[in-house]
């Protein structure tokens, strides 16, 4: 043969020996580039090049690996050959994976695949599949390694190909093994070591012997472990497959470990240590040789690029320099003609503009003035409205009922008995209707301008007592339990009367929203200067959203939920709570769980210890 009839022949056979007979596949590869070169044939030169490629990776000189893969895709491209680029894209995925750049390596055998699809090849369509999920089961992702390999298997069925159904195979053995699938794995092993041999390739079925030899031992198949791990062992050193060689004594240690038989576990495991330690060292040599093969190569290209884009950004600039000069000519000529009208119009345009500027100035005056205006008005109109909606609600409601009944008594239709059967409801509505006047009134005065709190100092004790003392007839009617634990003489500086306001509403709360027989538990505890106020009950409680609405910053006047006896409420009294604790400079917060009570703190500064403790200050706020 000779010309292209040779290297094509050449380069084909040196693709079937590659794994078996390397140095003939060399010779003829080197011969095949060479004819090729005269030949100007730059597909054929690209196949020849990425059969050393995979040869040399297969010997482990990642970097001659590197360099002849580089040079068959730059063939490649040259060729416009799809095909082979698809199998330099696996060539260099390979690359990847001995740095255990897993992701990187998957993103080139995808792209190979994609090639080859477009090209049509079945082969290195299987072959990057099996690759896909070689890697997937390196980074631990299992499930999508399954997935790949099936792939493959699937579209080999059409093929035929035995040693790529065989990796296929190895693949999902591994998968199984991982998943501690024991018996599944050494099935599909046992599978692809048949294959292996069959097709003759030796460092495919050294790959599987210690892999089927580790799954009989996990499946607790010691004796066939033992048995093909030796002949492993053998095979491995008969054809210098170091790395495959490494794993056998590992596994081989293991079985022996567990039969009890430490001289010849001792054995296999030193073995192993100092294979291990020279595979990893020259693992690590050639890591670092090819990182710095594939920099350089990349610096190279970069730099190739950056003078390509130097050149063309020069002669863009010269045309550009050319064009800008002609538009400037034109241009100066055009500005000293705007500059005279300019000059003109300016005159007339500074008259024109400081007149608007006054009316400007007059038009913005008058705007905020509307703007402030047009506030104060929606702040009285929602004030308005929110005292009406109390009024006419929570209070229309109980003195109709007391009109009623007193219409009743003037007209003689209630005897002594009805009526002090009503009484004990009358006061009831009375109640409500005193205590929803009280917070409305205090609430209003609260919004009023020039607002002032008379602070002094003042015994919270005492305050609470007569605040239990005003609710006992509510306490009594639920049979609840005070457990006031706040002692006496505990003093704060603040306003006393707004401040009994403020714990009237947060007890009576409790209280309107316990159940009968609960507990109602008051404390207080002094911090730096500060007396935190705490009172919890075993009621209803609230959800998050809820709390979360009651303490917001905004004035929000909710309706108020009904008590344990369908107590009624103006929704008001929080909010008055909320307004009186922060102009007595103080704070509040609430903790509370559905179902299992609310916890309310208020947080007063103590009294002043200096003599001025005793005269009062005054806070105006607006």
């Amino acid at each position: 043969m000779k010309g292209k009839e040779r290297y094509d022949f050449l380069n084909a056979n040196a693709t079937q020996l590659r794994e078996s007979e390397q140095d003939l596949a060399i010779q003829y590869s080197l011969e095949a580039d060479s004819l090729a070169s005269l030949n100007d044939d730059y597909s054929a030169k690209s196949r020849a090049l990425e059969n050393l490629g995979w040869i040399y990776y297969r010997r482990g000189q990642w970097q001659k690996s590197f360099d002849n893969s580089t040079k068959a895709y730059e063939f490649a491209l040259l060729a416009e050959d799809k095909l082979q680029a698809a199998r330099i894209m696996n060539n260099l995925g390979a690359l990847y994976y001995e740095q255990q750049n897993y992701d990187k390596a998957i993103e080139q055998f995808r792209k190979g695949f994609e090639l080859a699809l477009e090209a049509g090849d079945i082969s290195t369509q299987i072959r990057s599949l099996n690759n896909i999920a070689l890697n997937f089961t390196q980074s631990g992702r299992q499930d999508s390694a399954l997935y790949y390999a099936n792939q493959s298997i699937a579209i080999n069925e059409s093929a035929g190909s035995p040693y790529l159904l065989s990796f296929a195979n190895r693949v999902i053995g591994d998968v199984f093994l991982a998943k501690g699938q024991y018996d599944t794995a050494t099935t599909i092993y046992e599978t692809s070591l048949e294959m292996a041999r069959a097709q003759q390739v030796k460092s495919f079925e050294a790959g599987v012997l210690h892999r089927l030899g580790n799954a009989y031992f996990l499946n607790g198949e010691i004796r066939k472990a033992e048995e093909l791990l030796n002949y492993a062992v053998d095979f491995c050193e008969e054809n210098q497959f170091l790395d495959e060689l490494t794993k056998s004594h590992k596994y081989l240690a293991e079985v022996y470990k567990s039969q009890g038989n430490i001289n010849q576990a001792f054995f296999h495991l030193s073995s192993y240590q100092t294979l291990s330690d020279s595979l990893q060292s020259k693992a690590s040599k050639d890591r670092l040789a090819l990182m710095q093969g594939m920099f350089d190569q990349d610096l190279a290209n970069k730099q190739v690029e950056l003078l390509k884009a130097q050149n063309e950004s020069q002669k863009y600039r010269i045309q550009a320099n050319n064009r800008y000069m002609l538009i400037g000519g034109i241009a100066s000529l055009m500005i000293l003609l705007l500059g005279i009208w300019m000059f003109v119009l300016n005159r007339n345009l500074k008259k024109t503009h400081a007149d608007l500027l006054v009316q400007q100035q007059k038009s913005e005056s008058q705007n905020l003035e509307l703007e402030s205006k047009s506030k104060e008005l929606i702040e009285i109109n929602e004030t308005k409205n929110k005292l009406f909606s109390i009024l006419g609600h929570d209070l229309k409601g109980p003195i109709g009922q007391v009109k009623s009944v007193m219409d009743l008594m003037l007209k003689e239709q209630l005897d002594q008995d009805e009526f002090m059967e009503l009484l004990e409801y009358l006061k009831n509505d009375i109640d409500t209707v005193d205590f929803t006047l009280n917070n409305t009134l205090k609430w209003s005065v609260a919004q009023m301008e020039g607002f002032e709190i008379n602070s002094v100092q003042f015994d919270l004790s005492k305050v609470i007592e007569n605040v239990l003392a005003l609710l006992q007839h509510s306490i009594k009617k639920k049979n609840l339990v005070i457990f006031n634990q706040t002692g006496s003489n505990i003093f704060v500086f603040g306003e006393p009367e707004s401040m009994e306001v403020s714990i009237r509403n947060i007890i009576n709360n409790a209280v309107k929203f316990s159940n009968p027989g609960d507990a109602i538990t008051i404390y207080t505890e002094k911090d730096k200067g500060w007396v935190s106020l705490f009172i919890l009950d075993q009621g209803v409680g609230m959800e998050k959203k809820q709390l979360e609405k009651l303490l917001s910053e905004n004035y929000i006047l909710t309706k108020s939920q009904p008590g344990t006896l369908k107590e009624k409420g103006s929704g008001l009294g929080l909010q008055l709570v909320k307004e009186f604790v922060k102009r007595n400079n103080g704070e509040i917060s609430i903790e509370s769980q559905l179902g299992h009570g609310t916890k309310v703190c208020i947080k007063l500064p103590l009294a002043p210890l200096s003599p001025e403790t005793d005269s009062v200050t005054k806070k105006k706020l607006a």
